[in-house]
């Protein structure tokens, strides 16, 4: 199960639909999404798995990274100035952050390799991730100078996905299980693991709203995998896509208004955003090679 679950989180997401495109040929329709909100992902366009931003509107691509690494799983800092991520220079990944325009990539000291899925603290300080080192994916903390490593979960079916709650005292993850894999959630220092997903389904890539109040996360319970939310405590659970097929990776954006993810219904992965009650559904990305893992960046005025 662990292998299978570890395949299927990592792999290309899939969505059934016709929505309609938007690209930076073909801007939409209406202003609403011209806010000046921007969302990162990575994408194999160049022939390299590299990191991008984009407007949220479709509009102005930019890449960030221009390596012969394999650079994926951009996440932005509070105060949107850096960006953590996991490069493969070979057959081991390492995590770096960079500036918010690609300048100044410093690999973070101290992690063990493989590592993968860093995501940055609310208040900055600290980088969870996960750590192959033992063989079992297993969500870890570190200082964002690579001090005070904490491995925090010991889990023989693997542990993925780590995101800390808003509040910054918590963090929710994807845990293989004997049935499946859930969504978890624990204090920062490890104590207090509470399982909010339950059954024989395998659910992933939970993500909190900004208030803290709802999560959002993928699920194969309805056959496929969709898009659902629920309340912080597990309860309340609302399918938000009924695609058909493979949708995944949803994210808040920090107005807790809309959610961002990723499907390949015209055959290779795109950028999608909806609304947070699953409405309004737009293409932001729009090409013939893989664009994936979206995260907004914070607002800063």
């Amino acid at each position: 199960m662990k292998r299978l679950y570890f395949a299927l989180v990592f792999a290309v997401l899939l969505v059934s639909f016709v929505p309609v495109c938007y690209s930076s040929d073909t801007p939409p329709a209406d202003p609403i999404e011209a806010s000046g909100d921007t969302i990162l992902f990575d994408t194999n366009r160049d022939g390299n798995w590299e990191i991008y931003s984009i407007g949220a509107d479709g509009l102005n691509p930019t890449r960030l990274t221009e390596r012969s690494a394999q650079d994926y799983g951009p996440w932005p800092s509070p105060d949107g100035l850096r960006i953590v991520f996991f490069s493969r220079p070979s057959r081991i990944n390492f995590i770096y952050t960079m500036d918010i325009d690609g300048q100044d990539p410093l690999k973070v000291p101290n992690v063990p390799a493989p590592s993968a899925g860093p995501v940055w603290s609310p208040d900055g300080t600290r980088l969870a991730f996960v750590s192959f080192a033992d063989g079992d994916g297993e969500i870890c903390t570190v200082n964002t100078d690579g001090t005070d490593f904490r491995q925090l979960t010991n889990n023989a079916h693997g542990d993925f996905e780590p995101t800390w709650l808003p509040d910054g005292q918590s963090i929710g993850w994807s845990g293989g299980t004997s049935d499946g894999s859930h969504i978890f959630t624990m204090r920062a220092d490890g104590t207090r693991v509470q399982q909010l997903t339950a059954g024989s389904s395998l659910n992933g890539y939970a993500h909190w709203s900004p208030d803290g109040t709802r999560v959002a996360f993928c699920s194969n319970r309805a056959g496929h995998w969709e898009i659902f939310v629920m309340d912080a405590d597990g309860a309340n659970v609302v399918q938000l896509t009924n695609l058909g097929c493979f949708s995944g990776v949803p994210r808040w954006s920090p107005d807790g208004m809309r959610i961002a993810f990723q499907s390949d219904h015209d055959g290779d992965s795109e950028i999608y955003i909806m609304n947070a009650d699953g409405s309004d559904l737009r293409q932001v990305t729009d090409n013939l090679d893989e664009d994936a893992r979206p995260v907004w960046l914070p607002r800063t005025d």
